[in-house]
């Protein structure tokens, strides 16, 4: 196996874990807090990845303009803007404007 993608993937997939509902996170964001700026693009894939049944909170994950980055009304932005919603987010096409309900403790 190679030790770098490995731990790539071993420290996203931990971070994304720790990302509490109603909260967000930028692709460029996650990667340097997981010791690998500059590879957002990388976290995105990553996330494409993941099984549609998995539990990690893969919506939480937004571009840095605070978009859905799947194009409008394909079931990946869908299952994303619902997701998103049903955490108090207010979106707008594909702009999340506002979370309602945030759940900061």
């Amino acid at each position: 196996m190679n030790q770098p993608i490995d731990r790539f993937k071993s420290q996203v997939l931990h971070i994304l874990s720790e990302i509490p509902k109603g909260e967000c996170i930028a692709y460029g964001e996650l990667a340097k807090l997981a010791g690998f700026p500059g590879y957002a693009r990388q976290v995105g894939s990553l996330m494409k990845k993941l099984p549609k049944d998995t539990k990690l909170p893969w919506h939480r994950v937004i571009n840095a303009q605070k978009r859905i980055s799947f194009p409008e009304n394909t079931d990946a932005y869908l299952r994303q803007k619902e997701r998103l919603e049903q955490e108090g987010w207010v979106i707008v096409g594909n702009k999340l404007s506002l979370n309602k309900n945030p759940t900061k403790k």
